[in-house]
Formats: structure tokens, C-alpha cells, sequence
């Protein structure tokens, strides 16, 4: 951490530009992806991950159609324009196995045919 720790800004607009700025430089740096690759619905559009997040720009059609409105707040952050929906919510969870499991990095006794695929993702709530 520590990355404001030597600054001392001039004003709030100056903090929260800083701010902005290494949010959008760590979003940038996270894999993108279609949120239907999470199981979620197509209309959601475009979003980021990693191994424990969802990010979305706030007022993102992912509340909605993703069903993400449900997430409680203690699983969510907003920095800048962004939204940080955190795995330690189960929905996120899901969203963040479906991917695995489609990427191949989930132990399983072989590939899931394209039925399991749909299952696995039914029984987490989530369409493909």
C-alpha cells in the first residue's frame, strides 16, 4: 500500500483525481470479459475480474439483468467509476466459478459437455 501516504494534495479534486487514476490504471490491468462468460446475462455487457472481484462502472446494466441489486453492501465497493462487487458475496462466487469452469481450471473428472455447463450454472442461479 502506502501509494499516498508521501502526498499532500492541494485540494479534494486533486485526492480524488489521484485516486481515480490508480483505479482505472488496476481496472485497465484486470481480464475483461463479457459478463455471459460468468453466466449472467448477455445484456449486462462488458465487465472486469480477477481472482476474487466482479467490476462494473456504476450504473451498469449488471445490477439489474445480473441481479447484482442483491449484493449487500459489505460485498461491494465503489472507487471512482467503478464498482467492486467482492467474493465474498455468493453470487460473485458463482459468477467467478462459472468463468473458472469455462476456462478449465476447475478440478473435474473430464471437460462438462455443453448440458452440464448450463446445469452447473442453472443450480448457481445464473443464464448462459
Amino acid at each position: 500500500m502506502g501509494y499516498f501516504t508521501d502526498c499532500d494534495f492541494d485540494s479534494s479534486e486533486d485526492l480524488l483525481d489521484a485516486v481515480q487514476e490508480v483505479v482505472e490504471r488496476h481496472v485497465q490491468g484486470m481480464r475483461s470479459v463479457q459478463a455471459s462468460e460468468l453466466g449472467l446475462d448477455s445484456r449486462c455487457g462488458m465487465v472486469w475480474v480477477d481472482e476474487d472481484c466482479v467490476v462494473a462502472y456504476k450504473g451498469s446494466r449488471i445490477d439489474y439483468y445480473g441481479g447484482f441489486e442483491y449484493i449487500k453492501d459489505d460485498d461491494r465497493r465503489e472507487m471512482g467509476e467503478y464498482v467492486f462487487y467482492m467474493s465474498t458475496s455468493s453470487r460473485v462466487q458463482d459468477c467467478l466459478e462459472c468463468l473458472m469452469e469455462k476456462d478449465g481450471l476447475c478440478e473435474s473428472d473430464g471437460q462438462p459437455d455443453e448440458q452440464e455447463e448450463r446445469s452447473i450454472c442453472a443450480e448457481a442461479g445464473l443464464t448462459r
